[in-house]
């Protein structure tokens, strides 16, 4: 029901989307989705949820624990945007979600695990004490990545670029931690 839930709504938009194409996408009654999630509005949320979920699972998938922290930052950045290169319709998605959710202070889609985050911040000051990266904060540095990569991710697809971003990653990634300047 979900994976149908996400392609309709990106499809669609919120406001456009009516339930009935969803529940004949999965071969089942229009009944059977409100029991379910109660209304559309849930419906929409868990598609949210269920995309962000997938999102987590692919990182996870790809990451290693025995490369070093740098590593697995690289893989996971990368991760995240082979992700978004296989699934376009998720953003769509996301941003079906922010005009709907335009009162909420901020995208389901982008609520972090505490755990998750927690354990990325623990690899951040590793690398913090190891001397690989500058001490800077560890939230403005989780900060500062999520939006290089998914401002990337956004601004590749808004641009009408249609050929994969991932396989940029490598040259996004030598920008973000040895920068443009000469020294």
């Amino acid at each position: 029901m979900l994976d149908a839930a996400v392609e309709v709504f990106a499809a669609n938009g919120f406001a456009q989307t009516d339930v009935q194409v969803i529940a004949d996408r999965v071969g089942v009654g229009k009944g059977t989705i409100y029991r379910h999630f109660g209304n559309k509005e849930a419906l929409f949320l868990a598609a949210v949820g269920h995309a962000r979920d997938q999102l987590t699972a692919a990182v996870d998938a790809n990451l290693d624990p025995e490369l070093e922290p740098l590593a697995q930052l690289r893989r996971c950045m990368t991760s995240i945007l082979e992700f978004f290169d296989r699934h376009p319709a998720i953003v769509e998605l996301l941003i079906a979600e922010r005009s709907h959710s335009r009162d909420r202070r901020r995208s389901l889609f982008f609520e972090h695990d505490e755990a998750r985050k927690r354990e990325w911040g623990e690899r951040l000051q590793a690398m913090i004490d190891a001397g690989t990266i500058r001490a800077l904060p560890v939230p403005q540095i989780q900060d500062t990545i999520s939006r290089f990569v998914f401002g990337a991710m956004f601004f590749n697809y808004f641009e009408g670029n249609r050929k994969p971003i991932a396989p940029q990653s490598e040259a996004m990634f030598d920008m973000l931690f040895h920068g443009l300047l000469a020294k």
